[in-house]
């Protein structure tokens, strides 16, 4: 869930991955989970940035495994897509998950999951390492890539 704020490079692909760290509430008890995500995001010929990402959640008792379409402006944005959580002492189980964030690579997200039990909230906080997938490949002869 990364948008680069450098116009320079807005007509290139961009890959990024880093930790997530999220504080759950809906169930029982509130639990703190950690999780990894990966986002590849699609600058070129695109009035607004299109992306897919794919990642973890981690907690006690559960794993949760997603993916999800993404889009966003500026520092700000919105995902949606399909999950699935493997419980340690319940039936597995599928839904959809949304999450709304504002970051540049620093975020805050705010994560709903819908799923035939109810609805979960989360807040959380993530980290993205940004890496350009080939900066020359539109680089229209300017060499220049100083992230300066």
């Amino acid at each position: 869930m990364l948008l680069l704020p450098l116009s320079e490079i807005k007509a290139q692909d961009v890959f990024s991955v880093g930790p997530t760290f999220h504080f759950n509430f809906g169930d029982k008890k509130p639990k703190v989970s950690w999780g990894v995500e990966a986002a590849l995001w699609w600058y070129e010929d695109n009035n607004v940035p299109v992306s897919a990402n794919f990642g973890f959640d981690r907690r006690k008792g559960s794993t949760i495994l997603y993916t999800q379409a993404q889009t966003g402006v500026a520092i700000a944005g919105l995902s949606a897509g399909p999950y699935v959580e493997f419980r340690k002492e319940e039936p597995t189980i599928v839904g959809l998950q949304t999450d709304y964030w504002v970051n540049y690579y620093l975020g805050l997200n705010y994560r709903v999951r819908y799923n035939k039990e109810g609805t979960k909230k989360a807040f959380g906080l993530y980290i993205k390492a940004p890496i350009v997938t080939d900066p020359e490949e539109n680089s229209d002869g300017d060499d220049d890539w100083d992230w300066d």
